[in-house]
């Protein structure tokens, strides 16, 4: 409030000598027992009093009143035990000091000076305002009487029930039962104290409303923000404008952090980031159940990252008490050199077990391998995979990759007891293909070996390379550097090779292997009950004959995928028929079959 300090010190030292006048039993000037009108709403009403004196002779009337005064300005009333009023408008009442406003607002100071052109009384010495259960305490309030607000400057405190807030300043509205703190604010509550620069308290709505920097201490954690609100009644809180928490090993950081203490719940939105220890997750909006230890995280994507796993998807939930994540969503996941995509994922991190489910990849960057799938379910700690639904693998042979797809592939890792390396299996079993731009195959089962990178296909195998047919009870092809090796065709092993229309190179035995370099076939050694139909050419390509041989082993090599050199060893019949005699429809080993039409396209092992 704004008033002249001199005459208000002037007024107050004449007020004073006059009440001791009045209170020796002196008279001084027209004592007066009528009242003034109280229908007048400019001037303050005298209701009750035990002596009066009033002097009217000056420049205004002047009136000292003791013992038991009681005095209304409009519906306020103030009880003192002795008074001084100038001119009905102003007054100064001191000792056992009251002002009351209705049934729950009373107001206890040692003095008081009010003015009715401003309607603000100046309350002086100790001062305790109450209002139902709430008391301000403070040695100095400027209260508004008609607007029925009090100010304070020199350090107020605030008690309502088990909330206490002290601070340098503040404004107390009554109509509102709301309190504006200011400067150095302090709370002090039995589940949490605050340090502020400001905030205020709507005491209706039990609301502690932060409106700038603010750090909140609980038992466990300490939170800053800048603004938001605690419900002293249903405990929940929300902090928001760089809202921070620390607790324990946690850290936190959101647009907005909600926290429900009855029911132990946490909520975070906007720009969310969470550290404890090695945890570390970012988000849109994350919930955390206090009692269960699950945690949903949501964002575009969220990001959970931890010692053991780095995980992205659009959902992600875990579970810190089970260990158990799960994902929802396109989601990455980065295990070391294992990478994984999915729809939709579950991962027990304390048995290690995976269930992957929609449009699974999973890569290995350092074997340089993969598998997609429908589903997937995979144990870190074995390195047990198990793959079904159209399945296919892939890896890099001489700079090209190899699909192979299969209606199931598992895999798993064993240790080589001479090295103690850790090995790589694979088993691909039913309607397995496989293609790579040089190379397509079938057959019904496959199984891979890392100990020395070795394909090995079963039940009625073939694979083609160009316009050649390798086929026999099982197939072995080899790997070396991410090379390809050999090929191996063990028991009723066939090779044809479509030369033009129905004539066809042809090698048989019960053992052929095929060496290659660089995907080209370098040379081939066949044992064991060799037979071949070879069709001889001049220097000009032009066709000279048909050779039919039978033999115990032989020997070819190749010359940019022809036939360079050609030996035969043991006993061997041999037949060179011109091209006019012979009959091709039946120069045939037994077995041949050209299955050319089952030959897989790309688009039949990588769907």
């Amino acid at each position: 409030m704004i008033f002249n300090r001199a005459r208000y010190s002037n007024e107050w030292k004449i007020a004073m000598a006059l009440a001791f006048m009045l209170l020796s039993g002196l008279s001084f000037g027209q004592v007066r027992s009528e009242l003034k009108d109280t229908s007048q709403k400019d001037v303050i009403l005298i209701d009750h009093f035990g002596k009066l004196i009033e002097n009217r002779e000056g420049i205004e009337s002047v009136k000292w009143i003791s013992q038991e005064l009681q005095l209304r300005i409009d519906s306020t009333f103030i009880y003192a035990d002795s008074a001084v009023i100038y001119a009905d408008t102003r007054v100064f009442a001191y000792k056992d000091v009251v002002i009351q406003q209705g049934d729950s607002l009373k107001v206890f100071t040692d003095s008081l000076f009010y003015s009715r052109e401003t309607d603000i009384a100046d309350l002086n010495g100790e001062v305790v305002l109450e209002q139902g259960t709430k008391q301000l305490w403070t040695n100095g309030l400027s209260y508004n009487l008609g607007k029925r607000y009090g100010e304070y400057h020199q350090g107020g405190t605030l008690i309502d029930r088990g909330l206490q807030v002290t601070s340098k300043s503040g404004i107390y509205y009554a109509r509102n039962e709301e309190v504006l703190f200011k400067d150095e604010v302090v709370v002090l509550h039995p589940k949490f104290s605050m340090a502020a620069d400001s905030l205020r308290y709507l005491a209706n709505q039990s609301l502690v409303v932060f409106t700038g920097p603010t750090n909140i201490y609980t038992p466990n954690a300490k939170i800053y923000c800048e603004g938001g609100f605690y419900d002293l009644e249903t405990e929940v809180a929300e902090f928001n404008k760089r809202a921070q928490y620390a607790g324990g090993d946690k850290t936190a950081t959101a647009d907005t952090i909600r926290y429900d203490s009855k029911a132990a719940e946490v909520t975070m939105s906007g720009n969310v980031l969470v550290i404890e220890n090695d945890r570390r997750i970012e988000s849109d909006r994350l919930r955390y159940l206090e009692k269960t230890g699950e945690t949903w995280i949501t964002g575009d994507p969220a990001v959970y990252r931890d010692s053991n796993s780095f995980v992205i998807s659009p959902e992600i939930f875990y579970n810190e008490r089970t260990d158990l994540l799960t994902t929802k969503g396109a989601t990455k996941m980065l295990d070391g050199p294992v990478h994984i995509k999915t729809d939709q994922s579950s991962y027990d991190q304390g048995t290690g077990l995976a269930t992957l489910t929609g449009n699974v990849e999973i890569r290995d960057t350092v074997q340089n391998f993969g598998i997609r799938a429908g589903n997937i379910d995979y144990s870190k700690k074995t390195e047990y995979l198990l793959a079904h639904g159209k399945s296919y693998f892939f890896t890099i042979i001489d700079g090209d990759t190899l699909f192979i797809r299969a209606d199931t592939l598992n895999m798993w890792t064993i240790i080589d007891s001479l090295t103690n390396d850790t090995l790589r299996m694979m088993k691909a079993y039913h309607h397995v293909r496989l293609y790579k731009s040089d190379m397509q195959g079938i057959s019904d089962s496959l199984v891979f070996h890392g100990h020395d990178s070795t394909f090995t296909f079963y039940d009625d195998p073939v694979l083609w390379s160009d316009t050649t047919q390798f086929s026999g009870d099982t197939i072995v092809m080899a790997l070396e550097n991410r090379h390809l090796r050999d090929i191996v065709l063990r028991r009723r092993a066939i090779i044809i090779s479509e030369i033009l229309g129905t004539y066809y190179d042809q090698i048989k035995g019960k053992h052929i292997v095929a060496n290659f370099d660089s995907s080209a076939i370098k040379e081939m050694i066949v044992t064991g009950n060799a037979e071949s139909v070879y069709y001889t050419r001049d220097d000009q390509s032009a066709f000279i004959g048909v050779n039919k041989t039978i033999c115990s082993k032989m020997f070819f090599t190749f010359d940019e995928g022809e036939i360079h050199l050609l030996k035969y060893y043991g006993d061997n019949s041999s037949t060179l028929l011109p091209m006019h005699e012979a009959n091709h429809n039946t120069m045939r080993l037994e077995g041949f079959q050209w299955r050319i039409d089952e030959k897989p396209q790309k688009a039949d092992v990588v769907q």
